[in-house]
């Protein structure tokens, strides 16, 4: 299934016919389709155990890769997991921009009562350069179904190239020795779609202005980079413009309380293509004892890139130094 990002990347493509890695795409009907564990950890010892692996009766439609935690009734403490999921390699044969794709679901089953949530991250592996980069990442603090996802990724014609999913689970209310069970977060359709040559220029960036805002706005969704930093009153957050969307981004960033309720002030900067800055946010002195007991604040982040202009929300980790 290719994600409406990558439809309308694809008509800016014309005719050209995409390709999908790996092998067609990864929907894990009747198995796990190559993928694999290459983490698996828990702060807790034997009291939590992370696992993760093939879910053949969850999925859209049914069939998936699950990362689990596990914690016994005996648990007095908070809990943190982390699994790695890991797609076999693929050479991408040709074009430049494409489009990563996923549906995810978050399932806390009796860790609910623990205030379990989870955040996850997708990396793609550049195996010929020997470079990571990040194209989407997401927090859940709350149960989900399976949710479509979609980040637009650059990537290099005869590349090797694996897709990793970084899962960390966590619980925000330590345990009393009562509850126990077992989390999931899963994921099914995952692919990397990649339209010919023709949507690109030869130097990699997107033909003349032809960017849209709904094309923008799918870009800009994993911009963001989880955790941002309270120091004083100052909050540090690092954003990146998407080497996909082919110019530099004009990013006007704001923490909040709420939609509508600001925790900052704005601040607009200029970010280079395919590179990151680290904005610093002041808090508003009316906001800071309402932003201090917090462990997550939502931010908004408008981007222009040439003509395109998108706005999106996106609730990050905070860190209190």
């Amino acid at each position: 299934m290719v994600g409406m990002a990558a439809a309308m990347l694809l008509s800016v493509a014309g005719q050209a016919r995409a390709a999908v890695y790996p092998a067609g795409g990864s929907d894990f009907s009747g198995g796990p389709q190559g993928w694999r564990v290459t983490e698996a950890s828990c702060n807790a010892g034997a009291l939590c155990t992370a696992s993760g692996g093939y879910d053949g009766g969850n999925g859209n439609p049914p069939g998936s890769i699950s990362a689990d935690t596990t914690v016994t009734l005996n648990l007095l403490t908070l809990f943190e997991s982390n699994v790695t999921l890991q797609s076999p390699d693929f050479t991408v044969q040709d074009g430049r921009l494409g489009t990563l794709h996923l549906d995810r679901q978050f399932a806390p089953g009796n860790l609910v009562d623990l205030a379990a949530e989870t955040s996850y991250e997708v990396t793609l592996i550049d195996r010929t350069a020997d470079r990571r980069s990040t194209s989407l990442d997401e927090a859940i603090d709350e149960p989900s179904e399976f949710v479509g996802k979609d980040a637009a990724v650059t990537v290099i014609p005869g590349h090797t190239y694996a897709i990793a999913i970084e899962v960390e689970t966590t619980s925000s209310v330590a345990g009393t020795g009562l509850f126990g069970g077992t989390t999931s977060t899963r994921f099914d359709n995952v692919e990397l779609s990649v339209p010919g040559d023709a949507s690109v220029s030869g130097k990699g960036k997107a033909n003349g202005d032809g960017l849209s805002d709904r094309q923008l706005f799918s870009a800009i969704q994993g911009n963001l980079v989880a955790p941002a930093t309270l120091k004083g009153n100052r909050l540090l957050v690092k954003a990146r413009c998407p080497a996909a969307i082919g110019r530099s981004c004009r990013v006007t960033l704001q923490g909040l309380l709420k939609r509508g309720r600001a925790a900052t002030a704005k601040r607009t900067v200029k970010v280079r293509r395919g590179k990151s800055k680290r904005i610093v946010l002041k808090v508003k002195p009316k906001a800071k004892g309402k932003v201090l007991p917090r462990k997550r604040l939502l931010f908004k982040q408008t981007v222009v890139a040439g003509p395109a202009k998108a706005t999106a929300y996106k609730r990050l980790k905070l860190i209190h130094r």
